[in-house]
């Protein structure tokens, strides 16, 4: 962690220097000073982080390093937040009463960096000490040292891959005469090197290649001894061949491997392949003749498998089943085959090692591994599984240990991104976009335009799914991830890296005691009170509380002990009424979250918040905000259910604020919206009094304004005037009780929410030229069926019809919804059937059904369920625990669920 995390901060001090060039102007050259020792100490990081498990002194001098770029934008930030308070926007009378004050800060803040500067000093002296290098790229040693232990624990007879490997091996046999690349892509320790050679050793593939090969590419990449290894396959091994392609450059020995596979048809495995670059390096050396050749390849990143085949689907490999975990379990841990059973005192403990290995292929494996060679007896299996973590840790091959070569490969920033995710408990379901908006505040997320932070990091949570390190746990009917969680063993590995350096802490028992060292510090399931620090107060920057149902200490405690919080997340502790008004010292506050509290008032000392960039109060009861909304100047996100404000509520200037809800009419139309110049989404309360053509002329000039959401409190007596919002692409209606006359002229995503239209909204909606997306929920109590016509949807992609309790038919006539890639059927009751017609629908992709009866589910058209090629049904959209997933054409590729 040492190296990411001095590489985030360096890059914000330099943010700090430019952004508030005119505070620090006095102190310039002692931080520029600060900020060049700190550069030159990261030279020698990464010596120091590939020493520091041998070293007890190495690991501490790591440790701090970090603590002292902590401290230096702790420095530099505070300092910068006074001078500005004490100059910004004031007379010049004020500025003269401040001046003194000035003068003693600008004094302290130079007494702070030449202490930073001593503490960097002697660190120079103990690294000199301790031998440590400047190293550039380091070595892969460790790596490849790691690889080979998971290939050793990977090369087991496994059981629960028979469908998979059928299904592979039928992929491998097509009559196909094309070169094809076939992939399979999963998290490390999942069994892909397990299950590419079960397909590549089956009898049918051997007899039906010519030649084959097998080359472990790894993540060290060496293009010449790739393409070495694979010819050495192909031939007859004999000196001269070695000593010539010793002697050959890259371009001769892929004229080499070129020959030797010209004219056969061939079987090359590309196993842990982990970059794009690489495939593209070997793809050229593999001939295309019209003989039916095939490459095999495994990788943990999704996008690698995709790059090299856009048109295939990889067969990507999730966990293991209950039963299936349970009969390997049983093999690796008995040393018999599972058929014999388990002796009956040791199933329970037997069962439950075997469910806190989550599926993983590799974690079975090794625990299987240190329990064959033990005695069968229980208080021995349940010594293991009360130190399930420790074993999995120490053991040889332990599963934490392999899993650090993903996260090894990860960028400094993915590496903190990933570590981050360690403060959630386990199994927690993760908000991506809160998840988002914590990485935007803590300065994770760099970028040249500030519009694009939030599009950036949601680019970093694909990235980590793609590459197995978070699983997926909702996505949209889009495909867009709504949220996430982590493996729990990956989880332990996100932990072990953090709490190794004192990144960050768990608290979750009351014998706790917070190091006076955390920065990051996450309550689990416990109060937190004045005892749990001692006598210390650490430097916190974040404090996230989890399942604090009744916080009864004195809140304000957190105010005054912990003044450089960043993140200060509350979501769902029940606490007062009031948030204390202590909140104000909290200069350096960026993430506040109230959500699901009890909270009803917002003191008017959040207006000195100015670095705040979230603000989430959606709380159980409206909440009374005091007119200094205006105030925070850096607020990129405020959310609400509802606000209630004595006057008029100003939010105009807010350059910065990119999403706004929970506003009542009045308010907005009391504002100058157009200084709102980064407003995206926009969510507002509406009543029978409110004008809605006013509201649309009001917003027509806000040229940054893409979606926009109206609450209806009351029938409106028009919806006219939404044509007039040329900018808006995404509208939702809640509550309006009718469809507008008109819409905005560039729409593609509408959904209507508790609407109750008495009639089919469908011949309306269908005229949408541009519509791609449209939801309807509990928005229909008409006629009990809804029409489709020829001429309908002509570029809709996703529909989503959900809760609408009375509808019985659905009739789309030919020709209709051309483009419709995915139907999202949700809790329709009465809904007997799917109208024949969706056969015809070529575009149709996916149909999923959701908390649909029995009856219909199990009078589905079987002509219909096979021209789909994805059929999935749900118990729930968050309990997936029945999952049909229907693989037809190439999706027969998809091995997990």
């Amino acid at each position: 962690m040492a190296d990411p995390v001095i590489s985030l901060v360096i890059g914000r001090i330099v943010d700090l220097l430019n952004k508030n060039s005119v505070f620090l102007k006095d102190v310039e050259r002692q931080v520029e000073k600060l900020k060049d020792d700190l550069v030159w100490m990261r030279c020698f990081l990464k010596d120091a982080e590939q020493r520091q498990d041998e070293d007890a002194r190495i690991r501490n001098w790591v440790s701090l390093v970090r603590a002292a770029a902590y401290d230096a934008e702790d420095v530099i930030e505070i300092f910068a937040s006074k001078v500005e308070f004490f100059t910004k926007d004031k007379g010049l009378v004020t500025k003269l009463t401040y001046y003194p004050l000035k003068i003693v800060n600008r004094y302290k803040i130079g007494k702070e960096i030449k202490s930073l500067q001593m503490r960097l000093n002697d660190m120079e002296t103990s690294r000199d000490k301790y031998g440590l290098k400047n190293l550039g790229e380091g070595t892969s040693t460790h790596g490849e040292e790691l690889q080979r232990i998971r290939r050793s624990v990977e090369d087991k007879d496994i059981v629960g891959f028979e469908e998979k490997t059928k299904s592979l091996v039928a992929e491998l046999l097509k009559e196909d005469k094309n070169r094809r690349l076939v992939s399979i892509v999963g998290m490390g320790g999942a069994g892909k090197t397990t299950l590419a050679k079960k397909v590549y050793n089956h009898a049918d593939v051997r007899t039906r290649f010519d030649c084959r090969a097998w080359v472990c590419v790894s993540s060290s990449y060496n293009h010449k001894e790739t393409l070495r290894t694979i010819i050495k396959q192909l031939n007859p091994i004999t000196n001269e061949l070695l000593d010539m392609l010793e002697k050959m450059q890259e371009q001769d020995l892929e004229e080499r491997l070129r020959q030797d596979l010209q004219d056969k048809r061939y079987l090359v495995v590309l196993d842990d392949v982990w970059k794009e670059e690489a495939w593209d390096c070997l793809a050229g050396a593999f001939p295309d003749v019209n003989a039916s050749s095939r490459l095999l390849l495994t990788s943990r990143n999704l996008e690698v498998a995709q790059h090299a085949d856009a048109l295939s689907h990889p067969c990507e490999l999730k966990t293991l089943g209950q039963e299936d975990s349970w009969q390997l379990f049983l093999k690796m841990a008995l040393g018999h085959g599972a058929n014999a059973g388990c002796p009956p005192d040791l199933e329970e403990v037997g069962r439950e090692i075997t469910r806190r290995c989550n599926g993983l292929l590799l974690a079975i494996t090794v625990i299987g591994g240190l329990l064959v060679a033990k005695k069968k007896l229980k208080s021995e299996w349940e010594k293991v599984l009360n130190n399930f973590s420790t074993y999995l840790s120490r053991s040889q091959s332990g599963v934490l240990a392999i899993l650090e070569l993903s996260y090894a490969d990860l960028s400094p920033k993915l590496k903190f991104c990933f570590s981050y995710l360690g403060l959630f408990p386990e199994d927690h379901v993760i908000s991506v976009r809160k998840l988002i908006r914590m990485w935007v505040t803590e300065g994770i997320i760099q970028k040249r335009d500030a519009k694009n932070l939030e599009e950036t990091a949601a680019y970093d949570v694909e990235q980590l799914c793609s590459r197995n390190m978070v699983q997926v746990a909702e996505t949209t009917v889009d495909e867009r991830i709504r949220s996430c969680r982590v493996h729990d063993l990956l989880r332990e590995l996100a932990i072990r890296k953090a709490e190794d350096e004192n990144f960050f802490q768990i608290h979750d028992t009351r014998d706790d005691e917070i190091s006076a060292q955390s920065r990051y510090l996450a309550v689990h399931s416990l109060p937190l009170d004045k005892n749990s620090f001692g006598s210390s107060t650490p430097p916190l920057r974040s404090l996230l509380l989890f399942n604090v149902h009744d916080y009864r200490e004195n809140i304000s405690l957190i105010f005054k002990s912990f003044r450089k919080l960043r993140i200060l997340d509350f979501e769902n502790v029940g606490m007062g009424y009031n948030l204390p008004k202590g909140i104000g010292e909290l200069r350096l506050l960026r993430y506040l979250n109230l959500r699901d509290t009890y909270i009803r008032k917002l003191p008017h000392s959040v207006g000195c918040l100015r670095y705040l960039q979230t603000l989430d109060i959606r709380t159980h009861a409206p909440v009374k905000v005091s007119n200094i909304i205006w105030k925070l100047e850096s607020l990129r996100h405020l959310y609400a259910y509802d606000m209630e404000c004595d006057v008029p509520l100003k939010i105009e200037g807010l350059r910065n604020l990119q999403t706004l809800s929970g506003i009542p009419f009045e308010d907005v139309m009391h504002n100058n919206m157009i200084t709102l110049t980064s407003l995206q989404k926009l969510e507002i309360w509406v009543d029978d009094r409110s004008e809605i053509d006013k509201l649309c002329v009001h917003l027509s000039e806000v040229g940054s304004l893409k979606k926009l959401h109206l609450y209806f409190r009351g029938l409106p007596q028009s919806l006219a005037g939404l044509s007039k919002l040329h900018h808006v692409t995404g509208l939702k209606l809640s509550g309006s009780g009718m469809l507008p006359p008109d819409f905005p002229p560039n729409l593609s995503r509408l959904s209507l929410n508790h609407t109750f239209f008495r009639n089919d909204p469908m011949p309306v909606l269908e005229k949408l030229g541009q519509l791609q997306f449209l939801k309807i929920e509990v928005a229909y109590e008409g006629p009990q069926h809804m029409v489709i016509s020829r001429h309908g949807f002509h570029q809709l992609k996703f529909l989503v019809l959900s809760r609408i309790y009375d509808l019985d038919e659905i009739k789309v006539e030919e020709g209709a919804l051309p483009q419709l890639q995915c139907l999202r059927i949700r809790e329709c009751r009465k809904l007997r059937k799917l109208p024949e017609e969706l056969k015809h629908v070529p575009s149709l992709d996916a149909l999923e059904l959701v908390s649909m009866p029995k009856d219909f589910i199990s009078g589905l058209d079987a002509d219909l369920v096979s021209s789909v090629p994805n059929l999935r049904i749900f118990d729930s959209l968050k309990k997936r625990s029945r999952h049909l997933y229907f693989a037809h054409r190439m999706e027969a590729m998809s091995c997990g669920d």
